[in-house]
Parts: structure tokens; C-alpha cells; sequence
């Protein structure tokens, strides 16, 4: 079996790629539980939007950062679930406003449980200082936009 080199130390000091990695290996517990019912982490993502409010396919596209082609997609998995439903909007008849549904509300719930197990799996070996310092860079970031 090979070892693996040492992380060369530019990447060690950029906090792109620490970020990035902290991101990788999130996401990829989090796919994991969801995995286990039938769901992705962007399909959690727009049922948790229309379960606080209904919204149009754009506003999920453009809040999300889902290309539209692609949300498209998502959302069609979402409605074969019976966990959303998508109707055209009575004041624009191109718009189509996605909700959530009884069933997709009950899912969330389950969901949400899953993906906070798996957020803490990812990140169990961080302190809550660390964690803390986490959203506070995260919280930042998101007021510049």
C-alpha cells in the first residue's frame, strides 16, 4: 500500500482549499444519507425552500444557484416523490410555482434529522469554537453579496 505525500504547504495555508475540502467531505456524507432515500442534497435544498414558501422554478434557480436545465430535472424528482407540486402561476402563465406538499413536509422533517447527523458525522472531529469561527466566515461571506 502507498502513502500519500505531504500536502504541499501553499495548499495547507490556502483557505480555498481548506474550505473546498471541509465542502467535499460535508457534502459527500451528506449525499450518503440522503442517498439511503432516494434524494440528493439540491433536491433537499429546494424542498426546504417551498416547505417555508412556495416559489417559482426562478427563484429557486437563481436562490440556489441551480442552473435552470437543471432544476427542471429536480424538481420532476421531486414531484415523482409526491413531495412537491408545481403549478402555473394564475398571474403568469409562464411561471411555474413549485410547493411543498403533506407528504414532502413529512419527508423534510426526516431529511432534516438525516442531514444534521450526517453535518455532524462530517465534522465531529471540529471544535464548537471552530464550528462557531466556521459560520461566523460563512455568515460574512454572505452579507458581501
Amino acid at each position: 500500500m502507498s502513502t500519500l505525500p505531504e500536502l504541499p504547504s501553499a495548499l495547507a495555508k490556502s483557505p480555498h482549499f481548506q474550505i473546498e475540502r471541509v465542502r467535499r467531505h460535508t457534502k459527500d456524507e451528506v449525499e450518503r444519507a440522503l442517498g439511503n432515500h432516494d434524494s440528493t442534497m439540491r433536491e433537499y435544498w429546494i424542498l426546504t425552500c417551498v416547505d417555508v414558501q412556495p416559489m417559482s422554478q426562478r427563484q429557486l434557480s437563481e436562490l440556489l444557484g441551480i442552473d435552470a436545465s437543471d432544476m427542471v430535472r429536480l424538481v420532476d424528482s421531486l414531484e415523482k416523490n409526491n413531495w412537491v407540486t408545481r403549478e402555473r402561476d394564475p398571474k403568469d402563465r409562464r411561471r411555474q410555482i413549485v410547493a411543498a406538499t403533506k407528504k414532502g413536509s413529512k419527508a423534510l422533517t426526516k431529511l432534516g434529522g438525516d442531514v444534521a447527523e450526517a453535518e455532524d458525522r462530517a465534522l465531529e472531529a471540529s471544535s464548537s469554537k471552530q464550528l462557531k469561527s466556521l459560520r461566523k466566515l460563512s455568515q460574512a461571506l454572505e452579507a458581501e453579496d
